[in-house]
């Protein structure tokens, strides 16, 4: 009987301590005082924030400008497509009545590059063909606006027109007054080539009123990857120190490859590729 009474007491106390103990369990840690609001500060990365929008970038800052036009397109489609891969704003000055003119210049205005007359006008000397569709000096008035109004019509969407060689013509006031008071009434601008130091195109382009610029460089005299190369690096002391610098270029395999090889030394030497009707006056 005593023996069961102990046995008794063992199971009551156990079971005493087992409930003080889950008791104890229950109940919710101490916590600590609060602090007051003043004295709050809250945990500081260790490492900065990286925002997951980009912030904006600055506007490059350029040290001049070149416009580079490319003469003499419309003979062949496969040159014109490696110039547009070069991926930047050339002008293309297209040739009336070529085998490929309307095809390219209407290409060209799809993909949002600009466009001008490659205008044929009279050299000095017979042995300079100036082709079919020149305007000579023993033309009358008319017959000069209707080669120019015909060769508008063949490279459609042009903006503006340049010489194709045109020493002789580029001297004659009376022609280039007459054509450039035509191409003013158009709304087109006009690139003296300036293929005569003789020329008087650009300033009477200046005196009517009409948009324009004169040549600063001549790419490619000679069809030489070095000596063209040499030729921008001229075009690009124009620029850096007079503001910006008008290139004629041709359309050769030579010209661009030497473009192409000199793209990273626009950038290095801050130089903005554009295209011409940004450096108009």
């Amino acid at each position: 009987m005593k023996k069961n009474r102990k046995i008794l007491i063992l199971i009551s106390v156990a079971i005493a301590v087992i409930i003080v103990i889950y008791t104890n369990m229950q109940k919710p840690p101490p916590q600590a005082p609060p602090v007051p609001p003043e004295q709050y500060e809250p945990a500081q990365p260790e490492t900065p924030v990286v925002p997951e929008v980009e912030l904006e970038k600055a506007d490059k800052t350029f040290r001049g400008r070149i416009a580079i036009i490319i003469d003499d397109v419309g003979h062949d489609d496969k040159i014109f497509r490696k110039f547009t891969g070069l991926g930047i704003p050339v002008t293309f000055s297209i040739l009336p009545g070529e085998r490929y003119s309307k095809y390219i210049a209407a290409e060209a205005s799809k993909l949002k590059y600009e466009v001008m007359l490659h205008l044929p006008m009279e050299p000095h000397g017979s042995w300079s063909d100036p082709g079919r569709h020149a305007i000579l000096s023993e033309m009358s008035d008319d017959q000069m606006l209707r080669q120019l109004s015909e060769g508008l019509d063949a490279v459609p969407n042009a903006a503006g027109v340049n010489n194709h060689m045109g020493s002789l013509l580029t001297e004659n006031h009376q022609a280039m007054r007459v054509l450039l008071e035509e191409i003013h009434k158009r709304g087109l601008f006009f690139i003296d080539s300036r293929t005569s130091s003789q020329t008087v195109a650009y300033s009477i382009a200046k005196n009517i009123g009409v948009k324009n610029e004169d040549r600063d460089v001549f790419l490619d005299n000679k069809s030489d990857i070095e000596y063209i190369k040499g030729q921008i690096d001229a075009a690009i002391r124009v620029a850096k120190k007079t503001g910006e610098a008008t290139v004629i270029g041709h359309a050769r395999l030579q010209t661009v490859a030497a473009i192409r090889e000199k793209l990273p030394d626009f950038e290095k030497e801050g130089i903005e590729l554009v295209t011409i009707s940004r450096v108009l006056d």
